[in-house]
Protein backbone atom coordinates (compact mmCIF):
# COMPACT_ATOMS: atom_id res chain seq x y z
CA UNK A 1 0.00 0.00 0.00
CA UNK A 2 1.13 3.31 -0.96
CA UNK A 3 2.01 5.44 2.34
CA UNK A 4 0.92 8.96 2.84
CA UNK A 5 2.46 9.33 6.40
CA UNK A 6 5.88 8.71 5.82
CA UNK A 7 6.67 11.10 3.55
CA UNK A 8 4.51 13.03 0.68
CA UNK A 9 6.66 11.17 -2.28
CA UNK A 10 4.23 8.96 -3.57
CA UNK A 11 6.40 5.93 -4.67
CA UNK A 12 7.56 4.99 -0.82
CA UNK A 13 6.00 2.27 1.09
CA UNK A 14 6.35 1.17 4.09
CA UNK A 15 7.21 -2.06 5.90
CA UNK A 16 9.20 -3.77 8.06
CA UNK A 17 12.22 -6.21 8.71
CA UNK A 18 11.25 -8.41 11.72
CA UNK A 19 10.12 -5.32 14.34
CA UNK A 20 12.38 -2.77 12.77
CA UNK A 21 10.51 -0.59 10.81
CA UNK A 22 11.81 -0.16 6.52
CA UNK A 23 10.96 2.11 3.94
CA UNK A 24 10.87 1.39 -0.11
CA UNK A 25 11.28 3.20 -3.09
CA UNK A 26 9.84 1.74 -5.92
CA UNK A 27 10.30 3.09 -9.60
CA UNK A 28 7.77 2.50 -12.73
CA UNK A 29 9.84 0.53 -14.14
CA UNK A 30 10.18 -1.98 -11.53
CA UNK A 31 13.31 -1.03 -9.93
CA UNK A 32 13.15 -0.96 -6.07
CA UNK A 33 14.75 0.23 -3.23
CA UNK A 34 13.97 -1.11 0.60
CA UNK A 35 15.88 0.83 3.20
CA UNK A 36 15.69 -0.19 7.01
CA UNK A 37 15.43 2.81 9.28
CA UNK A 38 18.08 1.41 12.18
CA UNK A 39 21.23 2.60 10.65
CA UNK A 40 19.65 3.77 7.35
CA UNK A 41 20.70 0.08 5.99
CA UNK A 42 20.19 -0.39 2.62
CA UNK A 43 18.93 -4.28 2.55
CA UNK A 44 17.77 -4.69 -1.65
CA UNK A 45 18.04 -2.53 -4.83
CA UNK A 46 16.21 -4.34 -7.11
CA UNK A 47 16.76 -3.39 -10.98
CA UNK A 48 16.05 -4.77 -14.34
CA UNK A 49 18.86 -6.93 -15.80
CA UNK A 50 19.67 -8.40 -19.20
CA UNK A 51 18.79 -7.17 -22.47
CA UNK A 52 15.92 -5.42 -24.45
CA UNK A 53 12.80 -4.34 -22.77
CA UNK A 54 10.51 -7.85 -22.22
CA UNK A 55 12.83 -10.67 -20.76
CA UNK A 56 14.54 -7.95 -18.76
CA UNK A 57 13.76 -9.55 -14.56
CA UNK A 58 13.93 -7.52 -12.27
CA UNK A 59 16.67 -9.00 -9.53
CA UNK A 60 18.52 -7.86 -6.50
CA UNK A 61 22.26 -6.42 -7.09
CA UNK A 62 22.66 -5.87 -3.33
CA UNK A 63 23.64 -8.57 -0.98
CA UNK A 64 21.81 -7.28 2.00
CA UNK A 65 20.81 -8.21 5.60
CA UNK A 66 18.22 -11.47 5.43
CA UNK A 67 16.63 -10.78 8.53
CA UNK A 68 16.26 -8.89 11.46
CA UNK A 69 18.56 -10.74 13.70
CA UNK A 70 21.16 -10.12 11.09
CA UNK A 71 21.22 -6.77 11.20
CA UNK A 72 20.94 -5.94 14.54
CA UNK A 73 24.06 -8.03 15.33
CA UNK A 74 26.13 -6.19 12.15
CA UNK A 75 27.24 -9.29 10.96
CA UNK A 76 29.03 -7.79 8.02
CA UNK A 77 28.08 -4.85 8.38
CA UNK A 78 26.13 -4.91 5.66
CA UNK A 79 25.19 -1.75 3.70
CA UNK A 80 26.32 0.04 6.48
CA UNK A 81 26.56 3.21 6.81
CA UNK A 82 30.11 4.55 8.29
CA UNK A 83 30.41 7.45 10.40
CA UNK A 84 31.97 9.60 11.86
CA UNK A 85 34.74 7.13 10.99
CA UNK A 86 35.29 4.54 8.23
CA UNK A 87 36.74 0.96 9.27
CA UNK A 88 39.31 0.94 11.83
CA UNK A 89 40.52 3.09 14.65
CA UNK A 90 43.77 1.32 16.11
CA UNK A 91 42.89 0.25 19.35
CA UNK A 92 40.31 2.68 19.31
CA UNK A 93 42.22 5.67 21.05
CA UNK A 94 42.72 8.91 18.92
CA UNK A 95 44.27 12.42 20.01
CA UNK A 96 41.94 15.36 18.58
CA UNK A 97 43.27 18.84 19.45
CA UNK A 98 45.52 18.39 22.48
CA UNK A 99 42.72 15.57 24.00
CA UNK A 100 42.97 11.88 24.25
CA UNK A 101 40.09 9.84 23.18
CA UNK A 102 39.08 6.26 23.47
CA UNK A 103 35.67 4.80 21.20
CA UNK A 104 34.96 1.73 22.76
CA UNK A 105 33.91 -1.42 20.19
CA UNK A 106 30.24 -1.81 19.81
CA UNK A 107 28.55 -4.53 21.66
CA UNK A 108 29.14 -7.58 20.30
CA UNK A 109 32.36 -6.57 17.83
CA UNK A 110 36.15 -6.68 19.01
CA UNK A 111 37.51 -3.72 17.42
CA UNK A 112 36.41 -0.24 17.06
CA UNK A 113 35.17 0.05 13.36
CA UNK A 114 32.84 1.17 11.07
CA UNK A 115 31.75 4.16 13.43
CA UNK A 116 28.51 4.03 15.04
CA UNK A 117 25.38 5.30 12.85
CA UNK A 118 24.52 2.29 11.84
CA UNK A 119 23.10 1.46 14.90
CA UNK A 120 21.00 4.31 15.71
CA UNK A 121 17.46 4.88 14.27
CA UNK A 122 17.04 7.44 11.39
CA UNK A 123 14.13 9.50 10.65
CA UNK A 124 12.38 10.13 6.85
CA UNK A 125 12.41 13.82 6.18
CA UNK A 126 9.26 14.61 4.36
CA UNK A 127 10.03 15.21 0.45
CA UNK A 128 9.00 18.16 -1.05
CA UNK A 129 8.20 16.07 -4.66
CA UNK A 130 4.63 15.38 -4.26
CA UNK A 131 3.82 14.37 -8.05
CA UNK A 132 6.16 11.61 -8.37
CA UNK A 133 9.30 10.83 -10.52
CA UNK A 134 9.12 13.72 -13.43
CA UNK A 135 12.87 12.89 -14.41
CA UNK A 136 12.52 9.22 -13.94
CA UNK A 137 13.70 9.73 -10.14
CA UNK A 138 12.04 8.53 -6.86
CA UNK A 139 13.91 9.12 -3.65
CA UNK A 140 13.82 9.33 -0.16
CA UNK A 141 16.26 11.51 2.24
CA UNK A 142 16.88 10.15 5.86
CA UNK A 143 18.55 11.78 9.05
CA UNK A 144 19.64 11.57 12.36
CA UNK A 145 22.11 12.91 14.67
CA UNK A 146 25.51 12.32 16.73
CA UNK A 147 24.88 13.83 20.27
CA UNK A 148 28.01 14.51 22.44
CA UNK A 149 26.88 12.52 25.51
CA UNK A 150 26.09 9.71 23.13
CA UNK A 151 28.84 7.71 22.64
CA UNK A 152 31.95 7.26 24.65
CA UNK A 153 35.45 9.06 23.22
CA UNK A 154 33.39 10.58 20.66
CA UNK A 155 32.44 14.28 22.76
CA UNK A 156 31.06 16.03 19.45
CA UNK A 157 27.73 17.07 18.07
CA UNK A 158 26.73 16.45 14.31
CA UNK A 159 24.23 16.42 11.99
CA UNK A 160 23.78 13.99 8.83
CA UNK A 161 21.25 13.28 6.16
CA UNK A 162 21.18 10.54 3.30
CA UNK A 163 19.39 11.03 -0.13
CA UNK A 164 19.02 7.72 -1.59
CA UNK A 165 17.75 7.96 -5.74
CA UNK A 166 16.76 5.22 -7.59
CA UNK A 167 15.89 5.65 -11.41
CA UNK A 168 15.21 2.24 -13.18
CA UNK A 169 19.32 1.31 -13.75
CA UNK A 170 20.78 3.69 -11.01
CA UNK A 171 20.92 3.99 -7.13
CA UNK A 172 22.61 7.41 -6.40
CA UNK A 173 23.49 8.56 -2.86
CA UNK A 174 23.82 12.18 -1.56
CA UNK A 175 25.66 12.16 1.75
CA UNK A 176 25.37 15.47 3.92
CA UNK A 177 26.67 16.04 7.33
CA UNK A 178 27.51 19.08 9.35
CA UNK A 179 29.17 20.11 12.64
CA UNK A 180 26.58 21.11 14.87
CA UNK A 181 29.01 21.54 17.91
CA UNK A 182 30.84 25.20 18.93
CA UNK A 183 34.63 23.12 18.27
CA UNK A 184 36.06 21.36 15.64
CA UNK A 185 35.15 17.61 15.15
CA UNK A 186 37.26 14.84 13.38
CA UNK A 187 34.73 13.02 11.21
CA UNK A 188 34.92 10.94 7.36
CA UNK A 189 32.41 8.99 6.07
CA UNK A 190 32.29 5.62 3.94
CA UNK A 191 29.33 2.78 2.67
CA UNK A 192 30.19 -0.66 3.15
CA UNK A 193 27.59 -2.48 0.66
CA UNK A 194 28.19 -5.98 -0.57
CA UNK A 195 26.94 -6.52 -4.29
CA UNK A 196 26.11 -9.94 -6.39
CA UNK A 197 25.49 -10.50 -10.15
CA UNK A 198 22.39 -12.30 -11.15
CA UNK A 199 23.45 -15.88 -11.89
CA UNK A 200 26.69 -16.41 -9.91
CA UNK A 201 26.21 -18.35 -6.47
CA UNK A 202 30.21 -16.75 -5.93
CA UNK A 203 32.09 -14.05 -7.04
CA UNK A 204 35.01 -16.51 -8.33
CA UNK A 205 34.07 -15.87 -12.08
CA UNK A 206 33.86 -12.42 -12.01
CA UNK A 207 36.35 -9.30 -12.82
CA UNK A 208 37.37 -6.49 -11.19
CA UNK A 209 38.16 -3.02 -12.26
CA UNK A 210 39.30 -0.59 -9.90
CA UNK A 211 40.72 2.77 -11.65
CA UNK A 212 43.61 3.16 -9.07
CA UNK A 213 47.33 3.70 -9.48
CA UNK A 214 48.27 2.41 -5.84
CA UNK A 215 47.08 0.05 -2.92
CA UNK A 216 47.21 0.45 0.95
CA UNK A 217 50.02 -1.32 2.70
CA UNK A 218 48.31 -2.14 5.95
CA UNK A 219 49.86 -4.29 9.53
CA UNK A 220 48.55 -7.71 10.02
CA UNK A 221 45.33 -5.75 12.32
CA UNK A 222 44.73 -3.78 8.50
CA UNK A 223 45.75 -0.69 9.90
CA UNK A 224 47.82 1.34 7.33
CA UNK A 225 51.29 1.81 7.38
CA UNK A 226 52.68 5.04 8.41
CA UNK A 227 53.39 7.85 5.90
CA UNK A 228 53.86 7.49 2.35
CA UNK A 229 55.01 3.45 3.12
CA UNK A 230 51.04 3.07 3.39
CA UNK A 231 51.28 3.27 -0.82
CA UNK A 232 52.22 0.59 -2.68
CA UNK A 233 52.32 2.53 -6.04
CA UNK A 234 51.59 0.64 -9.59
CA UNK A 235 51.46 2.18 -12.65
CA UNK A 236 47.46 0.79 -12.69
CA UNK A 237 45.71 -2.08 -10.68
CA UNK A 238 43.25 -4.39 -12.47
CA UNK A 239 41.37 -5.82 -14.31
CA UNK A 240 41.88 -8.46 -11.86
CA UNK A 241 40.30 -11.99 -11.81
CA UNK A 242 38.86 -12.68 -8.71
CA UNK A 243 38.96 -16.34 -8.94
CA UNK A 244 41.78 -17.12 -5.74
CA UNK A 245 42.09 -13.50 -5.44
CA UNK A 246 41.54 -12.47 -1.54
CA UNK A 247 41.22 -8.99 -1.00
CA UNK A 248 40.33 -6.48 2.28
CA UNK A 249 42.24 -3.78 0.57
CA UNK A 250 41.84 -0.19 0.05
CA UNK A 251 42.90 1.55 -3.47
CA UNK A 252 43.85 4.79 -3.94
CA UNK A 253 45.05 7.76 -5.97
CA UNK A 254 42.01 7.06 -7.74
CA UNK A 255 41.60 8.09 -12.04
CA UNK A 256 38.63 9.95 -12.66
CA UNK A 257 36.77 9.89 -15.79
CA UNK A 258 36.36 12.64 -18.46
CA UNK A 259 33.35 13.48 -15.78
CA UNK A 260 35.56 13.46 -12.52
CA UNK A 261 34.09 10.66 -11.19
CA UNK A 262 35.96 7.68 -10.19
CA UNK A 263 34.13 4.17 -11.20
CA UNK A 264 34.82 0.87 -9.89
CA UNK A 265 33.11 -1.98 -11.86
CA UNK A 266 32.44 -5.88 -11.32
CA UNK A 267 31.77 -7.48 -14.67
CA UNK A 268 31.14 -10.61 -15.91
CA UNK A 269 33.82 -11.07 -18.52
CA UNK A 270 31.45 -13.71 -20.57
CA UNK A 271 29.21 -11.22 -21.04
CA UNK A 272 30.30 -7.71 -20.02
CA UNK A 273 27.00 -7.71 -17.66
CA UNK A 274 28.34 -6.18 -14.44
CA UNK A 275 27.77 -3.20 -10.98
CA UNK A 276 29.46 -0.28 -11.07
CA UNK A 277 30.02 2.16 -8.11
CA UNK A 278 30.72 5.31 -8.67
CA UNK A 279 32.04 7.90 -6.47
CA UNK A 280 33.54 12.35 -6.12
CA UNK A 281 36.51 11.40 -4.19
CA UNK A 282 37.81 9.30 -1.50
CA UNK A 283 39.45 5.72 -1.50
CA UNK A 284 37.69 2.14 -2.40
CA UNK A 285 37.63 -0.22 0.06
CA UNK A 286 37.34 -3.96 -1.59
CA UNK A 287 36.32 -6.74 0.20
CA UNK A 288 36.10 -10.51 -1.46
CA UNK A 289 33.99 -11.54 2.03
CA UNK A 290 35.85 -14.21 2.59
CA UNK A 291 35.84 -16.06 5.88
CA UNK A 292 31.89 -15.11 5.98
CA UNK A 293 30.73 -18.91 6.87
CA UNK A 294 27.91 -19.77 4.43
CA UNK A 295 27.85 -16.60 2.50
CA UNK A 296 31.72 -16.30 2.06
CA UNK A 297 32.67 -15.28 -1.54
CA UNK A 298 28.84 -14.86 -2.43
CA UNK A 299 29.31 -11.38 -3.47
CA UNK A 300 31.88 -8.91 -2.81
CA UNK A 301 32.09 -5.74 -1.00
CA UNK A 302 32.95 -2.24 -3.04
CA UNK A 303 33.04 0.76 -0.15
CA UNK A 304 33.61 4.06 -0.73
CA UNK A 305 35.05 5.82 1.54
CA UNK A 306 36.40 9.79 2.29
CA UNK A 307 39.80 8.42 3.58
CA UNK A 308 42.27 5.64 4.83
CA UNK A 309 41.74 3.55 7.36
CA UNK A 310 42.49 5.04 10.94
CA UNK A 311 42.30 8.47 9.77
CA UNK A 312 42.08 10.43 13.14
CA UNK A 313 45.71 9.10 14.22
CA UNK A 314 46.96 9.93 10.77
CA UNK A 315 49.03 13.14 10.15
CA UNK A 316 48.76 13.27 6.62
CA UNK A 317 44.61 13.30 7.00
CA UNK A 318 44.60 15.73 9.90
CA UNK A 319 42.69 18.26 7.30
CA UNK A 320 41.14 16.12 5.71
CA UNK A 321 38.62 14.90 8.61
CA UNK A 322 38.84 18.03 10.19
CA UNK A 323 35.41 20.14 10.36
CA UNK A 324 35.14 23.11 11.65
CA UNK A 325 32.11 24.44 14.19
CA UNK A 326 29.00 25.08 12.14
CA UNK A 327 31.13 23.95 8.59
CA UNK A 328 29.62 21.02 6.63
CA UNK A 329 29.96 19.09 3.71
CA UNK A 330 28.68 16.00 1.11
CA UNK A 331 29.60 12.72 -0.40
CA UNK A 332 28.17 11.17 -3.22
CA UNK A 333 28.14 8.11 -4.76
CA UNK A 334 26.29 5.14 -6.24
CA UNK A 335 25.74 2.54 -8.03
CA UNK A 336 24.19 1.74 -12.13
CA UNK A 337 23.91 -1.26 -13.88
CA UNK A 338 26.26 -2.35 -16.48
CA UNK A 339 24.44 -3.87 -19.03
CA UNK A 340 25.65 -7.19 -21.14
CA UNK A 341 27.34 -6.62 -24.50
CA UNK A 342 24.57 -6.82 -27.38
CA UNK A 343 25.59 -9.73 -29.56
Amino acid sequence: MTSATVCSNAYIVEGALGALPTVALLHPSGAELVVALRGATVLAWRAPWGLGSVEREVLDLLDGYEAESELLAQEATRSGLMFPFANRIAAGAYAFDGATHHVPPAPGEIGTLHGFVRLQDWEVVPDADVDGPADGTVSVTLATCVRSADVAGYPFDLETRIRFELTEQSLDVTWSYRNAGRVAAPVTAGWHPYFRLPGHATIDALELHVPARATVATDASLIPLDGEAALEVRDAVGPLGLAGTVLDTAFTDLVPDADGLFRTRVLDPATGAGVEVWQEHGNMHVYTGDGLGARARTSIALEPVESLTNAFNRPDCAQQVRLEAGEGREFRFGARVVAPREG
